[in-house]
């Protein structure tokens, strides 16, 4: 992809998630990047409105470790 058509996302994590990420990519040995790439394309596909929900980060498992 040609960088010019990639762009940044920048959040904050809290302590615990941070750790909870760093862990992952260095038990698996994949980059942030990676990881973080990877959870989006697998929400590919699944949309909230064809199952009639509204978003609930409450419902969101990412089953990491």
């Amino acid at each position: 992809m040609p960088r010019k058509e990639q762009g940044w996302i920048t959040f904050q994590l809290s302590l615990e998630e941070r750790q909870l990420l760093e862990q992952y990519c260095k038990r698996f040995q994949r980059t942030k990047t990676d990881v973080l790439r990877s959870l989006l394309r697998s929400l590919q596909g699944q949309s909230l409105k064809e199952q009639g929900k509204q978003f609930d980060s409450e419902e969101v498992d990412l089953d990491l470790l």
